[in-house]
């Protein structure tokens, strides 16, 4: 899966981990207020997809991953 970096946010359904899982991601939570809050929450070059693995699936918890962008 090649992932590619960018800058728009990708709304999040729940449906399981939609990246490679070394690709560096920065996410919005469910807990998150908005997405300017998740930015400045978030290190600029993200972290490893697969340390959020509990997070990609919904399971109606806070700490959902609601939206993420795949970062350089």
């Amino acid at each position: 899966m090649a992932d590619q970096a960018s800058t728009d946010w990708i709304e999040h359904e729940g449906q399981g981990l939609p990246v490679a899982l070394d690709a560096n991601v920065q996410v919005q939570f469910r807990f998150d207020r908005d997405r300017r809050t998740a930015e400045r929450s978030n290190t600029p070059h993200g972290v490893p997809a697969h340390g959020l693995l509990d997070c990609w699936t919904h399971q109606d918890a806070q700490s959902d991953i609601v939206a993420y962008r795949v970062v350089a």
